[in-house]
């Protein structure tokens, strides 16, 4: 017979911390990672990559207070080295194309949220993360520098710069 195993209590307070940390930023992580994707199931695969990498490298966030954007970005290079790896994976198949379900807006997804959607996929890529990050995440101008990578200012122009491009994209092409 096979034992059971004991889980001690540095195991039960490293899972609390987890927890504590990860907890209130998932939901943010998520919108993230389904808008850079635009894809509803990648993007929960995605977020179960991520928890389990956050969990598995908790040792090496410095500073608890840094929490969102050390998740946001494990989640933007697991996004980013997915859509590396696809450009690897197998030949084109036109049966299993025609059956695979639509990713085109589902009818109780209004219209407005789609025209975002192909105003966004048409931004530079640094733009798109960048507006992604403070509108739909939530997160601050510090954290997506820390994130980026660059200077406050840097992204504060990037964000402006996707708004701008954004508002001339939905109010044209309406």
């Amino acid at each position: 017979m096979t034992e059971m195993p004991v889980h001690t209590t540095h195991d039960t307070n490293q899972h609390d911390r987890f927890y504590a940390l990860v907890e209130p930023h998932i939901e943010a992580v998520g919108r993230f990672v389904h808008a850079l994707t635009r894809n509803r199931e990648e993007a929960r695969d995605i977020v179960g990559d991520v928890l389990l990498t956050a969990f598995e490298k908790l040792d090496t966030l410095k500073s608890e207070q840094a929490s969102a954007s050390w998740l946001f970005s494990i989640a933007r290079n697991i996004v980013y080295q997915q859509k590396r790896r696809q450009k690897f994976w197998g030949f084109f198949d036109e049966t299993k194309a025609t059956e695979r379900p639509s990713e085109a807006a589902q009818p109780d997804v209004s219209t407005d949220v789609a025209l975002l959607h192909e105003a966004l996929a048409r931004l530079p890529e640094a733009q798109r993360e960048a507006i992604t990050l403070f509108e739909i995440a939530g997160l601050s101008l510090e954290e997506i520098r820390e994130i980026q990578g660059g200077t406050l200012s840097g992204v504060k122009s990037r964000v402006s710069r996707a708004r701008e491009e954004l508002k001339k994209r939905l109010t044209t092409e309406q």
